[in-house]
Formats: C-alpha cells, structure tokens, sequence
C-alpha cells in the first residue's frame, strides 16, 4: 500500500500466482554467479524503498519494494503492449478506498534483471489498464511499478537501511545472526502481519495485528471504526489526505501515538495516520488493524523469512531513538512537470502556518528561502519544512499568472 503522506496502496488480486519451491530448483530463477545472498542496491526516495530492474533485456524501469502488495505490478500496460506480451486474464482490482473496482491484466513471459545478480525469467505479473497512482507525484522519482510478495517469497529478504541494500538470502544457507528479536508475527498470502504494542493515548499499551508494508513511506496507520464504541485518537490531531491510489484519494488524520514497543525497543510521540473504515471492509483488509512503514522499519535491520514465516529485527544503532519529524507548515505538494522540478500546492491545513500566509490549493512554488525549485528535490522541500519550531520560511509562489510571495514560522501542528 503506497498512502501521500504514508505514501501506501493495497492491491487485492483474485486469483492465486503459482509458488515454487528451493533455490535450486527454481527453473524461473538465476543467479548471475556464485552468490550465497544476492545483494540489490536501493535507493530510499522519500521514505519508499526503490531499485532498478531490466525488463525483457530492453527496458530499464524503477520498482517500489513492497511487501505489503501480494503480486508484482506494472502500473501501465505501455510497456508491455511495446513488447508485444501476452495477456492471459484480466482481473479486478479493488482500490485502496475499498470500493472502485479497476480492471488489470495477467501477463506472461515476463524477464526481470535485478543488479546483474538476478535474473527472473518467464515471470508472470499485473498490468494495470492505466497509471492510476501516478506515484511519481508523491514520490518525486519516477516509478513504474511495485515488486511485491510473490517475488520475494522465495527468499529471506533482508532489509539494511543503513547501507541501502535489500539482501536475498538462500533458505537453504541462511544461518540467523545474533542480536536479532523475533517480533510476533503470521503471514497471509506472503504479506507479514506484525503484532505489536501500542500506546495511542497514555495508559496500558494495547496490542495491534498490522501490516509490515515497506511500500509505505510512513511510520503507522490505524484503522477507526465509526460504529465502534472505542476510537482512541489522539487529543491533537488534523485533517490530512492519507492516499494516492486506485479510487482517488483516502481521506484521514493524523497526530501522534505515545508509545510503540517493538523489538524490545520502546519509541514515543510517533506520527501515526488514522483511517476511518467502514466494518464491512474488514475482511478486505484480512483483519488488520493498520500498517507500520519504513518510517519505523528504517530504524532496524529487517530480516523476512517467507519460509519459516518469521520476522526479526536488530535495532540500528542509535536510529530507534531518533525524533519522529512531521511538517510543521501546513503544506502538502506534489511533484510534476520536467524531470519532476515542478511542485503545486495539494492540500494546506486551516489555521496552519501556510494557510495563514495565504498560500492555497493549486499554486506552485518557484523558491524556497531563495533556491529555485528546479535546484531541489520534493524529498528536500519536505525536509526543510520539518525543521524546528520558529524556522523563517520564504516562497515565492505562482498563481493565476502572478508571483507572489509569501513567509512565515513553522510551528507544531501535531
């Protein structure tokens, strides 16, 4: 799942992919080498997990890594339709809003190279009828599609944050290292399900079944139930889009958790989304009560045993007890435009410092504090407006065929 500000969809395919068995026996699979592990490179862009993959030898593409999704998409048919592959069946697609229904296709024949250490051959995947994410608006770098679950299920799959490196280790080799904890865990359809401690308001930490989705650049995101008679939100909280997906946007809010226990390490003051669900998409969801994303996952080394159904977590070094940062502007921008240097305004909380300097839905930013934007990253715009309380933010803006410019001091919304 790929929200906006946690950056996550789900997928729900109906219908099951074939699975295989070991290393060796993987006709579908090559290593290119004598490799016990096979290391891919990742690049981290604004909190998502993305590497380079060679389609059919001809096509070099960028993939989210994305263990909450069951099945590898390619989110536009364009590619395959240039190769000329095979469709064998068309799919629904059920988007993240749990209610439009999308059409998708099975495509076959399908050959990935990964980093020159793997190569997938006659893989079947899904092809979207059109790009309905548009991920590279929330991402800032173009995306083409998500590899998912029934991929990396073959494998142990390792997580280094630090390095920037996903890791596939053979089973059959795999020894555990120590200074891991097992964190308690199932696996439906190959997508992990952690169990964890969570304290929303102060008082005993409750436990929560959620989704271990690296496909979602957030830190958590709980559902809430209307028709429940217990909806623990935090005191201060404020509106926000959730979702980019299929079916539009997920609308939300967000403030932050008091405690989260996790590998025996115990994190405060965490951001956390809150989605309102209706109960009857419960059992779309299998029963979760949320997701936990990279924002917290970064702070570990990961290590996923799709054999053993398994999970472990080593903490990084000090990185468990880094601050949870969230924007202090008010500002929501999506990413557009030549080589994605082009931002437009997509949301602007009331009362907010932006709000207040009369920024609106729909402008465009040219500078921040007088760096053209063409010179900046939407992952470096988000970061400057997360700094810390009181920082003088200058833009110049555009709307409606004038320039104009605006400042203001960033302050705690959350």
């Amino acid at each position: 799942m790929i929200p906006r500000c946690s950056r996550a969809c789900v997928l729900t395919l109906w219908g099951v992919l074939c699975v295989a068995t070991s290393w060796a026996q993987r006709l579908d699979m090559k290593v290119l080498g004598n490799y016990r592990q096979i290391e891919i490179p990742f690049d981290v862009e604004n909190d998502f997990i993305v590497i380079p993959i060679l389609m059919n030898n001809l096509i070099p593409l960028r993939f989210i890594v994305d263990t909450g999704a069951e099945n590898t998409v390619l989110l536009d048919r364009t590619m395959t339709d240039l190769l000329e592959v095979n469709y064998m069946r068309t799919f629904q697609v059920r988007g993240s809003d749990m209610n439009d229904v999308l059409t998708a296709y099975l495509a076959t024949g399908i050959h990935m190279r990964l980093a020159d250490r793997l190569l997938a051959r006659n893989r079947t995947i899904l092809v979207l009828e059109e790009n309905y994410f548009n991920f590279e608006r929330i991402t800032g770098t173009t995306i083409h599609g998500i590899l998912g679950a029934d991929f990396l299920m073959r494998f142990i799959a390792e997580f280094d944050f630090r390095r920037q490196v996903m890791i596939l280790h053979d089973p059959s080799e795999f020894r555990l290292p120590r200074a891991y904890r097992e964190v308690p865990s199932d696996f439906i359809r190959n997508r992990p399900f952690l169990h964890i401690d969570i304290g929303v308001l102060s008082g005993k930490p409750t436990s929560r079944r959620l989704l271990m989705d690296t496909g979602a650049g957030l830190s958590l995101l709980l559902h809430t139930y209307p028709d429940s008679n217990h909806i623990d939100l935090p005191e201060q909280t404020i509106p926000t889009y959730i979702a980019s997906g299929l079916g539009g946007t997920l609308q939300g809010s967000v403030g932050r958790s008091q405690l989260v226990s996790l590998a025996d390490r115990k994190m405060s003051n965490v951001v956390t989304y809150f989605q309102e669900m209706d109960s009857t998409a419960i059992s779309y969801i299998g029963n979760r009560e949320g997701i936990i994303g990279n924002q917290i996952l970064r702070r570990f080394r990961v290590l996923i045993d799709y054999v053993n159904r398994k999970v472990h977590l080593r903490p990084e070094g000090g990185r468990w007890k880094q601050k949870f940062r969230f924007d202090r502007s008010g500002l929501s921008l999506l990413a557009g435009g030549d080589n994605l240097r082009s931002y437009t305004v997509s949301n602007v909380v009331p009362g907010s410092p932006a709000d207040l300097a009369g920024i609106q839905v729909g402008d465009r930013v040219r500078t921040v504090n007088g760096v053209p934007v063409t010179l900046l990253t939407l992952e470096s715009i988000i970061r400057k407006l997360q700094r810390r309380v009181g920082k003088r933010i200058r833009m110049r803006m555009y709307r409606a065929g004038r320039l104009y410019e605006v400042e203001f001091r960033l302050q705690n919304l959350i």
